[in-house]
């Protein structure tokens, strides 16, 4: 790996990383997902004891 000399141009790249964003997105993710499959299969029962009666 060559580092440039101080009189070359150089791109400084700066990253932030909000973790609480992340957690606070992830979390909400999986809420809904869980709410998915949990509304999926009540509503299937749902329709399985209507069509017992």
């Amino acid at each position: 790996m060559n580092l440039p000399n101080k009189s070359e141009k150089t791109a400084d790249i700066t990253v932030s990383v909000d973790v609480s964003k992340i957690v606070r997105n992830v979390s909400i993710a999986g809420v809904l997902v869980v709410g998915i499959i949990f509304g999926c299969s009540t509503y299937r029962k749902v329709l399985q004891w209507q069509k017992d009666e």
